[in-house]
């Protein structure tokens, strides 16, 4: 597989099925990376409040339960929302969901300011969870843009990257309320502080809206308009072509038909653009019976919900355990978000390059390692908690495999049902937040026994993925058809 490729090279659908990371070529690498930096400033703006969360408490008089209670009002939230943004993506396209999400989030985000009191903390934590629901036209977009055999890669880069935004915020936000509190009093230095995540989110929605496009063959309303015309796709996606060569835009390759080399040969149908209210509700309840859904459900629970859980009390986990003061206690926690800049990203290629050998066995195979490993170390971390310097080591092993996880999951989940992939995609996205919440509650009701958290997580995680992968029907295919290929 071509990362940095000179030319990228399109199967018959006009998908990529190569990167070019160093470029924004339209449209294949500029969606890819307006999701993943889009996915990324909306977890900033999400978890914005943790890092500095204390100072807001000292001000305004918030005891630990009601900080706790913030925590899982802003998971809670995007359960519903990812829900709903599914359907809207087959709808209207995932540029123009994403770019309405940041908006509408933004606006709350910037607002931070004016709250007096933890149940303004809590309400206002409550809609700014709205930003959460981004991971699906995140995963969504990239998906209409890369083919089958690199989807595990694509989805894994910008879902990785933008998971970034949690280890981003425990960065930014420290550093920015330090330097603004040198000149002012703590009540208004954690007041401004707000505005810059808020700013940034209305910027990338901008760059959504207007510098990007749905899909290979342009924009998704127009496609939608084509085919309930009864008129083919290719006309608008000439007319789309020429519209950006009169501007001078990169679009130069001229490789065409490239096949997958029969990885996941078992197709990726396209989404159904104009489906009714009932149709969609239909699918909603169909997909929802399928084992395999449910199977994904439980295991993105086990490693986004992992990580969301651990994003909100990592800094603290450090703070209580070694006396660390809030601003190193949320540098250090940093580290747990930003390794998903490689984390994730390890998890498609080894969902993608398993893959190659096994087809979707070898996925699930992937998927199953992964969530092993997981579990291990945070079992090893709940262990570890003796001393600052096993406890960052152990940090570093269990929150790469957690987020590999979230890698490999959605190397499987385009594959369980193409023609309803944004309602797939919420309903497993729904169900990380679904975790959050779960073990945000346990971490509440333990605290501050972290050791006994971190041993239920990883005996939880290794139990499920064991139980699920060994049991997991994707298109017909389990783990166990790698086996029977070599008898």
């Amino acid at each position: 597989m071509q990362i940095f490729a000179k030319k990228l090279l399109l199967d018959q659908h006009g998908k990529a099925t190569n990167f070019r990371l160093h470029t924004l070529q339209y449209p294949h690498m500029r969606a890819l990376h307006f999701a993943w930096l889009s996915f990324m400033v909306a977890f900033m703006a999400w978890y914005a409040i943790p890092p500095i969360v204390y100072h807001i408490a000292e001000d305004l008089g918030i005891d630990s339960i009601m900080i706790y209670d913030s925590n899982m009002a802003a998971v809670a939230i995007t359960i519903v929302a990812r829900l709903v943004v599914g359907p809207l993506c087959e709808r209207f396209g995932p540029r123009r969901v994403m770019a309405c999400i940041l908006v509408c989030g933004a606006i709350p985000c910037g607002m931070t300011g004016l709250i007096k009191n933890g149940a303004g903390l809590i309400g206002l934590r409550a809609i700014i969870g709205v930003l959460g629901a981004t991971f699906v036209p995140c995963q969504f977009w990239t998906t209409q843009m890369f083919a089958p055999s690199v989807l595990g890669t694509a989805n894994a880069i910008s879902a990785g990257w933008g998971n970034m935004g949690a280890g981003v915020t425990y960065l930014i936000m420290p550093a920015i309320y330090d330097g603004i509190v040198k000149h002012t009093t703590n009540a208004i230095a954690w007041r401004t502080t707000f505005i810059i995540p808020a700013v940034i989110c209305l910027l990338v929605a901008s760059l959504d809206f207007f510098a990007a496009t749905d899909t290979p063959h342009g924009d998704w309303l127009k496609l939608r308009q084509a085919e309930e015309n009864g008129s083919s796709s290719s006309s608008v996606s000439m007319e789309a072509a020429d519209q950006k060569a009169e501007k001078g835009d990169i679009v130069t390759t001229t490789e065409t038909t490239i096949s997958s080399d029969g990885v996941d040969d078992e197709s990726l149908k396209g989404v159904k653009k104009n489906e009714s209210a009932k149709e969609s509700f239909k699918g909603f309840a169909r997909v929802l019976c399928k084992p395999a859904v449910l199977i994904m459900m439980i295991h993105y629970a086990c490693s986004f919900g992992i990580e969301l859980a651990i994003d909100n009390v990592i800094g603290q986990v450090f703070r209580e355990k070694f006396s660390l003061d809030t601003s190193t206690s949320s540098y250090i926690g940093s580290i747990f978000g930003l390794l998903n800049i490689c984390s994730r990203l390890c998890g498609g290629l080894f969902s993608d390059f398993l893959a190659h050998r096994f087809h979707l066995p070898g996925r699930i195979l992937a998927h199953l390692i992964l969530m092993t490993l997981e579990g291990i170390f945070l079992i090893g971390f709940s262990f570890g908690l003796i001393n600052m310097a096993t406890a960052i080591v152990l940090m570093i092993f269990f929150s790469f495999f957690v987020q590999s996880v979230c890698g490999s999951t959605f190397g499987i989940v385009p594959f369980i049902d193409p023609e309803n992939n944004g309602k797939i995609m919420g309903i497993v996205g729904a169900a990380g937040n679904v975790g959050g919440l779960v073990f945000g509650l346990m971490f509440r009701e333990l605290q501050p026994d972290f050791e006994t958290s971190f041993l239920c997580l990883g005996a939880i995680s290794l139990g499920t993925g064991i139980i699920g992968n060994a049991v997991l029907h994707v298109q017909g295919k389990t783990i166990w058809h790698i086996f029977r290929r070599h008898d």
